[in-house]
């Protein structure tokens, strides 16, 4: 287990890398099997050599901090498509996972960065409410058919328990502004996503797809 905050934050760092260096390899190169020999080479570099003593990947896990679980989640998602042209979330998963993000996201980073005498960062170190309400949405979604988003709203709390990050407040396990980011530039840009997710509940089964 004292591995756990040292592993986990070097996998969102490799998983930041690698989202980072498909990017143009998704849009020119078709053939998965070229996207895939293209990211491995520079993603080694970035993991294994030194630039002032220090990897790529640790370079930005200094400047970014460490990933959610919830940014892991979605970007081995991003990965699976653009590398082997699969789904691990269903549309309707992943649309209800970044518009929750958003609409969380939007209100609690004003609120922890001082805009009112309310901080929500604090409710994180002793998280019971919390973990009720991630209980009470994971139950709703599940009902609802959405077992995948279910099952995902319950791994921070599972990984917040097992102390993975080296963070003891499960805010940490849930949100980060690169996810928030990357949540509400989906939401704005995607005209689709109400009427995914209410069509989502009987669909919620991984299937091939191409990002």
């Amino acid at each position: 287990m004292s591995m756990m905050p040292n592993i986990l934050p070097l996998v969102g760092q490799v998983l930041l890398l690698a989202v980072l260096l498909t990017v143009l390899p998704g849009r020119f190169v078709k053939d998965s099997r070229q996207r895939m020999v293209i990211v491995a080479f520079p993603l080694v570099a970035g993991l294994f050599l030194p630039v002032y003593g220090l990897s790529i990947a640790q370079w930005l896990r200094s400047a970014l901090g460490d990933l959610s679980i919830l940014t892991l989640v979605v970007f081995s998602n991003i990965l699976a498509q653009r590398l082997f042209n699969y789904r691990l979330l269903a549309p309707a998963t992943r649309n209800s996972l970044l518009l929750g993000v958003s609409l969380v996201g939007v209100v609690f980073y004003p609120l922890a960065l001082g805009v009112s005498a309310f901080d929500p960062y604090q409710s994180g170190y002793s998280p019971l409410f919390m973990s009720v309400l991630l209980c009470l949405a994971s139950i709703i979604a599940w009902l609802r058919a959405m077992r995948g988003l279910a099952i995902i709203l319950l791994l921070p709390l599972l990984a917040f328990n097992l102390h993975m990050l080296e963070s003891y407040n499960l805010w940490d396990y849930l949100l980060d502004p690169i996810l928030l980011v990357y949540a509400v530039v989906q939401v704005l840009l995607n005209s689709r996503f109400v009427r995914s997710i209410k069509m989502g509940g009987q669909h919620d089964k991984a299937a091939p797809g191409h990002r």
